[in-house]
């Protein structure tokens, strides 16, 4: 038997391509525009480079390549950075723009089908838009993350 739980959220909703993607906002710390990146050779796929965040290294993760789509910037606008706590510690994540801050309701909460949901914990059906709430550990470190093995 499978368990439906509905769950409510709030969510930090930001566009990449033509999905709009939520992070859970409990784990955003901020949200950056325009931060310079610097590029690291050989790194995987979906990496973008690094960021200095007064003073703090971190990785950043290109949502779009990581998840196949095409990014559609605003017309010259720079890309944000979503900054994201991890079971691993901080990690910014590029979006195309950051939406808005929403309550995503009980009722609206739709479980992912295992082969749609390697990268997501679930959907929410807010206002005429399908939001996919982002597993930023499974992402970031794969499936044998430290909180999947705890």
């Amino acid at each position: 038997m499978v368990n439906h739980t509905r769950m409510k959220a709030d969510l930090t909703v930001a566009r990449v391509g033509h999905l709009h993607i939520g992070f859970k906002l409990e784990a955003v710390q901020e949200v950056l525009m325009g931060t310079s990146i610097t590029p690291v050779p050989l790194a995987d796929h979906g990496c973008a480079g690094l960021i200095n965040v007064r003073g703090e290294i971190m990785s950043v993760v290109d949502l779009a390549t990581r998840l196949g789509v095409e990014p559609q910037p605003e017309d010259g606008k720079p890309s944000s950075q979503v900054i994201v706590r991890t079971s691993r510690g901080l990690v910014a994540v590029t979006v195309d723009r950051v939406n808005d801050v929403v309550h995503a309701p009980a009722d609206a909460h739709e479980e992912v089908q295992a082969q749609t949901g390697e990268y997501f914990s679930g959907a929410y059906a807010l206002a005429g838009r399908l939001v996919l709430v982002l597993d930023i550990d499974r992402l970031v470190w794969g499936a044998k993350s430290d909180a999947a093995a705890a």
